[in-house]
């Protein structure tokens, strides 16, 4: 039986870690290993939210043409 993937953060959300990612990375309190491990981290966050937000202007752009074309 397969597992159900946790829900996916909010956006806000995803934004509010990918900030505390950087202030800890700015801090230059932590070590390589540590550094890089959040570095990947952040790397992902942005990859996730980059498609999300594509795909949100997607969904705009075709409600917008819906709109212009009368309301379909």
């Amino acid at each position: 039986m397969a597992e159900t993937p946790p829900p996916t953060p909010s956006f806000a959300k995803q934004l509010e870690r990918l900030e505390e990612i950087v202030r800890r990375l700015e801090s230059q309190e932590l070590d390589l290993d540590e550094s890089l491990k959040l570095f990947e981290e952040g790397v992902e966050r942005l990859r996730t939210m980059r498609e999300r937000l594509t795909a949100t202007e997607a969904t705009v752009k075709r409600v917008l043409r819906r709109e212009d074309s009368g309301g379909e």
